[in-house]
This record gives C-alpha cells, structure tokens and sequence, in this order.
C-alpha cells in the first residue's frame, strides 16, 4: 500500500492591511518553501522529570522518519506571535481575527484572498480574551450563518453578526473569560443509516477561578434567529433582553483549571493506574466536563442533574408567538406542533423577553459539580487539551490531546481512561486533527456502508518552529516542517450550531448546497504572520 504524506497546501492570504488595522504596523516578512527528505532533525536534550518511570512509558517516539521541511525565513526578530486570536469556520472561508478591543471578520472573496466584511472596535475598558466563529444552520435556505462570540476580560459575552453588530450580550461572572468551546452533534457521514442519534448541543465557557458555563444550544439558536430577524427588520437588536438558557458550575477539586471541555454523552471513564482516583461511579450522567490545569493535572466531572432544557418545539412555538419576523415562519412545520409541551413552557425559563433595556444585574451562583475520576502528577500541569473529532463506530469523541508544561503532548482514550501515546520536546505546542476518507485517499469505490475516516494529530511547537503529523492511533508520523515564529494553528470543520434540531436526511440534503457547512471533515489552518494561510492536506507519495 503506498505511503502517506502530508503537504503544506497554499490556502488563501490575509492581506497585510487588514492585520495593520488589526494589530499595527507588522514587520517585513519573508517565506520560502524547501521540502526536505530523510533529514534528521535534533531534538533538545532535556532533563528526565520521571515521567517515564512512574507512568511506566517506553521509549521515546521515533521522529526521523520521512518529512517534509518548510523553512520561513524573516529579516526582523520581532515578529506577530500569538498577540492575537484567531477563530475559523468550518470550510475555513470566514475568520474572525480578535486583538486586545476589537475584532475584524475577514472572507474569502471571488478573487480567492480574505477580505474585510465586518469589525467591531470594542470599548477601551474591556479585552477579548477569547473569540469564536459561531456558525448556525438556517433551515429556510439550508446555508450556514457564521456569528462571532466574544468573551471578555469582565466576565461578559457578547455574540455579534458577522458584520460587526452587536445581537446579545450578557455578563455571566466578573472573572476573565478564558475558553470558549462548542460541541454538536457529528457529521452525517459518521451515523449508520436508519440510526436514531440524540444528541443535544452547548456552548462551553470556562471562566478563570474555576467556574464554568453550559449554555443550551437550541435555546442559543433560537435567541440568535430573533435577534438577527430584529436586525433585519431595523430594530436595535442590543436594547433588547436576549436570555439564553445555561447551567453554571463550579470545578472544586482543582487548584486551578485551564480548560475544561464538555465532550459527547459517553460513559465514565476507568482508570487502572496508581496515579489516579476514582471518587465514585455515575455511569447515567448528563452533565461531563474533562478539565485540565494543575493539582490534579486531569479531572473528569459528572452530573445527573435532572433539569432539563426547553425542548426545541416549544421555543419556537413560544417565539411564534411573539415575534412576527419571517425568520420564524418555518418553525412549526420544521419541528412539528407543541401542544404537548405546555407544562414545559411553564416550567423552563423564557429564551426571549422583549423591551426591556438593559441586560440583567445579577449574576448566578454557580453549582459545585463533583469530581468523578482524577489522575494527578504534582510536578505536572496540563495547559491545552484537544478532543479529537468523534469516531465513525460510536459517534463519539475517543481521542483527546493535551500539552503540559514540561514539553510534553499525550493522546488520551477518553472512553477508556488510558493514556496511548506521548512526544517529547515540543514545548508551548498547540493541536489539531485532520481527517481523510480512506477510500478517497486510496482512490477506492465508495463503501455501501459507513466510510471509513482516517484521523490524523497535528503538533505545532511554537517555540521551535515545527510542525509534525502522525497517524492515529499508532501509526507513523507522515510530515514534519519547519515552519519558524509567529504561526498559529486553527482547528475548522465542525457541525453549525442548530444541527441537533435538524433531522439527518435534511442535514444530508442540505449538505450539497452553497455556503453550508454540514458533513466537513476536521482539517487544520496555519496562519502566518504575514498573513499566509496554509491547510493541512493528507496525501500518497508519488
């Protein structure tokens, strides 16, 4: 079987205007691609911390194989590193480019290069700590809506249009924002045909002292279509109340927590190593957060917290009934009558309350959430974790990567609790996963049944420049570049909000149509400093 290899494909570029309006003057930079075969490159000697010994790790992964060298070369040390966010939607067409107050949203244009469609200049008394590239599927015309969602250093989180128009705000802490994550359900092509995938939708946003926010996906769904219907219709979208549904907790058995994710229902995880405790089982949780930082590294929370969201029939027959905007007029037919959901209604609080104002004072407790498994090192703390995308044979996130402080990256069996693989020496790196058709890649027919995908882990070290990719599980590394500062890798292709509401056979429908964003497999950007953008390609070598 021919060998795998991975290629640097040339993307779309960023003009340099547009990062000068962002950021300021940038420096002069210069790129130059070399591909390189069979060269060894040296990794760092660094001091043993043990880590092998007392998690009984073999020897280190083999990294001279076959690769592929891009070298960039710059005539200023000074160069743009990680100063500003980046978020990208699921095709990588849209970017939201974010830098201390403001934001610019930049798309692909009929000439091929990013331009400017919108920007947002923020107020001098706040910083976007985190920003995301919110797409939501709008069923009328089966195309997806990119929107962008800001959080900021005062706790507040504000969703703009894709021009720059503020929708919805609302503070949920007076903390930082730190992450901001969304988890749909998978791609169409991952679910066996006939099946019945329920599967619900939230936006995660983890605040600094440990506090995390769920907000309902469908309830965000629903407030988003009002507010750009308001819009549409010339009203002031940001005087009006939005109130979108969420939980808050609170992750108490860490010290301090960088990220916490909230991957698929799946069961909890069973540890079997010395390292790690398991507090109790709860194998019927609806709640699951997997949060890294320090003291312990790795914490797996769990709830069977019995409250339930308002179901999606009954918001939008709720907001039928108060909005006359034509965003609505599908609503009822696309998820059918409510007149069983009554008692909900009562019960669940109202997505949309029109004229009032302002946003609401008072800020929500959070709820303690308990720690149901914990795996602990104490000279250890994990900075990143990237959930890989869901399996084709569960639908469900089995992989996840994490990055430490001490150089490290591990790829973790989030089902099994295990730990599979480990690198060294790639200190302040960043992931990222691409995913391949087999059958496209070995130019087979098409399988009858579910295609099988090929998963692949990308590692940018920052710190040195490189960039390697392996196969998953345990395959070979199948590229390495060197990429030098100031690139940024940017993880696309997901489920557009609203996807869970929406039943397969229109998802697979509206898969084919213009700027629809369904059925994407996972694939990785690097952005360059200056403004260069690359994607990640898999391919044969020749």
């Amino acid at each position: 079987m021919p060998k795998i290899k991975c290629i640097l494909e040339s993307h779309h570029k960023i003009p340099i205007p547009i990062l000068e309006i962002l950021v300021g003057n940038l420096p002069q930079v210069s790129s130059t691609i070399k591909e390189v075969v069979e060269e060894v490159v040296e990794e760092p000697k660094e001091e043993t911390d043990g880590w092998d010994k007392d998690w009984s790790w073999g020897a280190e992964e083999d990294s001279t194989s076959n690769r592929t060298e891009l070298t960039t070369r710059s005539p200023s040390p000074n160069i743009l590193s990680k100063d500003y966010l980046i978020s990208s939607s699921g095709d990588g067409r849209t970017l939201v480019l974010a830098y201390r107050t403001k934001f610019i949203v930049v798309q692909v244009n009929s000439e091929g290069e990013y331009s400017a469609i919108g920007q947002n200049l923020g107020s001098s008394g706040e910083l976007i700590t985190s920003v995301l590239c919110l797409p939501l599927f709008v069923p009328s015309t089966r195309s997806t809506q990119n929107y962008v969602m800001c959080g900021y250093n005062t706790g507040w989180i504000r969703v703009f249009s894709e021009s720059g128009v503020l929708l919805t705000e609302q503070q949920l802490e007076t903390t930082p924002v730190l992450t901001i994550k969304m988890r749909t359900p998978p791609p169409t092509f991952k679910v066996p045909a006939h099946s019945q995938l329920k599967e619900d939708e939230d936006i995660t946003i983890l605040f600094e002292g440990n506090r995390v926010v769920s907000i309902d996906g469908q309830s965000l769904w629903l407030v988003l279509r009002v507010c750009d219907g308001q819009r549409e219709s010339g009203i002031d979208a940001s005087r009006m109340h939005t109130a979108f549904q969420y939980k808050k907790w609170e992750l108490q058995h860490q010290d301090q927590v960088i990220q916490g994710p909230s991957p698929t229902h799946s069961w909890i995880p069973k540890f079997s190593n010395s390292n790690t405790t398991l507090t109790h089982a709860l194998l019927d949780a609806s709640t699951r957060y997997i949060a890294v930082g320090a003291y312990p590294m790795l914490s797996y929370y769990a709830t069977a917290d019995s409250s339930s969201s308002l179901s999606a029939a009954s918001m939008a027959t709720y907001v039928m009934s108060r909005v006359t905007s034509p965003v609505f007029s599908f609503a009822k037919s696309w998820w059918g009558s409510s007149a069983n959901n009554t008692a909900n209604q009562k019960r669940a609080g109202t997505p949309y309350v029109p004229n009032i104002p302002h946003p609401p004072t008072n800020i929500e407790p959070a709820t303690p959430i308990p720690a149901v498994l914990v795996a602990n090192d104490s000279f250890r703390q994990i900075n990143q974790i990237y959930m890989g995308p869901p399996s084709t044979s569960s639908q469900r996130h089995t992989l996840a990567a994490t990055s430490d402080a001490l150089g490290r990256v591990i790829l973790w069996d989030v089902l099994e609790g295990e730990m599979i693989r480990m690198w060294k020496g790639v200190r302040d790196a960043t992931c990222g996963w691409v995913e391949v058709f087999e059958h496209e890649l070995y130019q087979q027919p098409l399988p009858s049944g579910v295609p099988k995908v090929l998963q692949f882990l990308v590692i940018h070290s920052s710190k040195r420049g490189i960039l390697k990719i392996f196969q998953m599980r345990h395959g070979k590394q199948v590229g390495a570049f060197h990429v030098g500062p100031g690139w940024q890798l940017i993880s696309c292709a997901r489920e557009p909000l609203g996807s869970s509401m929406v039943s397969i056979d229109r998802r697979k429908k509206a898969k084919g149509t213009e700027r629809c964003e369904y059925g994407l497999l996972s694939n990785c950007l690097l952005v360059g400093p200056d403004g260069d953008v690359r994607k990640i390609k898999v391919t044969l070598k020749a």
